[in-house]
């Protein structure tokens, strides 16, 4: 990775962090004696200036951190478990507290809600409607988005259901769709519409036009293969997965 890149990612990372601690983009801005488009310039999805060595080291100064610690990729660091108890004493209060989106003033530019899809299936047609459900959405930094090559307005979240996807996808996880990438290609994983059945597959085309539908759990799950007319008749694919939950 340039260094350019490696800068690049420190700061959205130390932006990120502030903002978790109720400091906005304007507020870290005066803060490192920058200004708020400047940052946005550097950090944006489509960033026109890289960060130069007086305003990274003009950074590192103002906020104690030591010289060329913008310029090294750095691992996230998670607090050792059980750091903030005393020996002598029962569990302290955590230091670590939840930050709820709506009361932050994190800059919105940066990210993004993908709603949860609804997919309510018209028997007999072959028609589906999608609707989206304000009531459940996902954060997404819109720098994840345009890493995975997601257009904001292709990703959509939906919900898994059975055991087909084991152990990678368990019952009641969710996953993030691309919707505007429906082009098989093989080992990937798709949401698809199989007859009446919201589904997330691995496809595999073959060479006369039909295609494998596989499951991880292949102990439990066979593979089903559609003919090219069955697969013109009853699939339809969604998008492809490019992110999903875990549920323990």
């Amino acid at each position: 990775m340039e260094i350019k890149e490696i800068r690049r990612n420190n700061l959205r990372d130390l932006m990120a962090r502030y903002a978790r601690n109720g400091i906005n983009q304007h507020e870290f801005s005066r803060l490192v004696e920058s200004s708020a488009p400047t940052l946005s310039q550097i950090t944006g999805d489509k960033s026109c200036r890289n960060l130069g060595d007086n305003l990274a080291r003009r950074i590192e100064a103002r906020l104690s951190l030591p010289t060329g610690w913008l310029d090294v990729f750095h691992e996230k660091l998670l607090a050792k478990p059980f750091d903030n108890v005393a020996a002598e004493s029962d569990f302290q209060p955590a230091r670590l507290k939840p930050v709820v989106w709506e009361e932050t003033e994190q800059d919105r530019e940066e990210f993004v809600e993908i709603p949860l899809l609804d997919i309510d299936f018209s028997a007999g047609d072959g028609c589906y409607d999608i609707v989206d459900l304000e009531a459940f959405s996902l954060i997404f930094r819109r720098y994840y988005l345009h890493k995975m090559g997601v257009p904001v307005n292709a990703a959509r979240i939906i919900r898994i259901s059975g055991s087909s996807m084991e152990p990678r996808l368990q019952d009641g996880d969710v996953v993030g769709i691309n919707t505007d990438d429906t082009r098989i290609r093989e080992g990937k994983t798709y949401a698809i519409r199989h007859g009446n059945l919201l589904r997330v597959k691995i496809l595999i085309e073959q060479p006369d036009g039909g295609v494998i539908i596989r499951s991880l759990n292949r102990e439990e799950y066979q593979d089903e293969q559609l003919s090219y007319q069955q697969r013109k008749e009853q699939l339809i694919v969604l998008g492809r997965v490019f992110w999903s939950s875990s549920s323990w």
